[in-house]
């Protein structure tokens, strides 16, 4: 069960992208035993004139039935993955602010990589700033397909962690999630390009094995088998690349050491972009 019985909460514009979304938060739900919640965003802020006329309510009325229709879509899909009590709901507001909304009461939020500027748009510029900064949950942002694939279900967890205290969080989050679906979990650390300066490059891949060995110890790994990587590679290349192979990539939304300033620096741009599978981003700051 996710904390509290809050729901898992997927945003939908009918997009491709955005149905994988619903589909990936679908079978989320079904592992965890929580409800799941679908939320389409009507926009209707965009279509007032000049900012302050209200459009047409025959307008609204089309997004509306739009919506609905974009919604039982959803709904069905959600249904074939196990979960056939889905909720559903139309928000009139911006997608950026009704996902930040939803997540003040939610467990999860979850949406697709590209999509028709809502909900899956989510790396277009302003809406990848605002749910970055201001959502009160964890987030995931479906890409790829491989995870849909057969034998996805065998393929590794990976999440990356630093000396930072989020980092326990992150791989608390990461174990979750192995052990949710019978997965195992690769735990990494990477050193930037160049060693700090007058340090042997061997001294600095021996004190990355004592904060993995220190970090893993500190958790409770039950029945998850973890391997622990330290790797002289800079941590987009190597998180991209193991991406390739894992069912679900784990990262901090700020960080520091091997993973710094993730949602807005270039290591969290890059997986957010071109990450070969879906990306969970943990929740670390208040």
């Amino acid at each position: 069960m996710t904390a509290g019985g809050l729901p898992i909460v997927a945003g939908v514009d009918g997009s491709g992208e955005s149905l994988d979304a619903v589909r990936w938060a679908a079978r989320a739900a079904r592992l965890r035993e929580a409800p799941l919640e679908i939320v389409h965003a009507l926009d209707v802020p965009a279509l007032l004139a000049g900012g302050v006329v209200p459009p047409p309510e025959e307008m609204v009325d089309a997004l509306r039935a739009r919506g609905r229709r974009t919604l039982r879509t959803a709904r069905e899909l959600a249904a074939a993955q196990g979960v056939p009590d889905a909720a559903t709901r139309l928000d009139p507001d911006r997608a950026a602010q009704a996902l930040i909304e939803a997540s003040r009461s939610a467990a999860l939020l979850v949406v697709g990589s590209a999509g028709h500027g809502r909900f899956t748009s989510l790396l277009a510029g302003s809406v990848a700033a605002a749910v970055g900064t201001h959502a009160r949950c964890d987030t995931v942002v479906v890409r790829g397909d491989s995870w849909d694939e057969p034998g996805a279900a065998t393929r590794p967890v990976v999440t990356g962690i630093d000396g930072s205290e989020a980092g326990a969080r992150v791989l608390a989050t990461a174990l979750t999630e192995a052990r949710a679906r019978h997965a195992p979990l690769v735990v990494l650390h990477a050193w930037a390009d160049s060693p700090p300066p007058h340090r042997d490059p061997r001294c600095v891949t021996e004190a990355g094995r004592r904060l993995l060995g220190e970090r893993v110890l500190a958790h409770d790994t039950g029945d998850v088998e973890v391997e622990q990587v330290v790797v002289h590679a800079h941590p987009r290349k190597e998180l991209l690349e193991r991406s390739g192979s894992a069912q679900l990539v784990v990262l901090g939304d700020r960080g520091r050491g091997g993973f710094p300033g993730l949602l807005l620096g270039s290591t969290g741009q890059a997986l957010l972009h071109h990450a070969a599978c879906p990306v969970h981003l943990v929740r670390t700051t208040a």
